[in-house]
This record gives C-alpha cells, sequence and structure tokens, in this order.
C-alpha cells in the first residue's frame, strides 16, 4: 500500500525545493553539532591525565 505524502509546494505547483534545501541545512548543523560534542567528550576522556602522587622524599 503506497503512503500519501504531504508536500511543500511553492506558488506554482511545484516542489518547494528551497524548503526542503533549508531544512536539510538546519538538520545537517543540528547533526553536526552533536558529532562535534561527542568527539570533544571523546577526546578529553582519551587524553585526560591522571594525577599522579608526587614523592615529598628523594
Amino acid at each position: 500500500m503506497a503512503q500519501q505524502h504531504d508536500l511543500k509546494l511553492d506558488p506554482y505547483g511545484n516542489i518547494d525545493v528551497d524548503y526542503y534545501v533549508q531544512q536539510a541545512k538546519a538538520q545537517r548543523r543540528v547533526y553536526m553539532a552533536e558529532l562535534n560534542a561527542a568527539v570533544k567528550a571523546k577526546f578529553k576522556t582519551l587524553f585526560r591525565a591522571k594525577h599522579r602522587k608526587v614523592a615529598t622524599s628523594h
């Protein structure tokens, strides 16, 4: 059974490509921000220096 989709149309009845391009750009920005945050968090855990106890006597 085929699904019916509501498409955004321009004033001439054509598919509003500009609208969908803007939607794609917005989704891409959200995805890239989430990816950047995840990579940043991963690098923080990989390069987190553990504090070593410094000996006071030699």
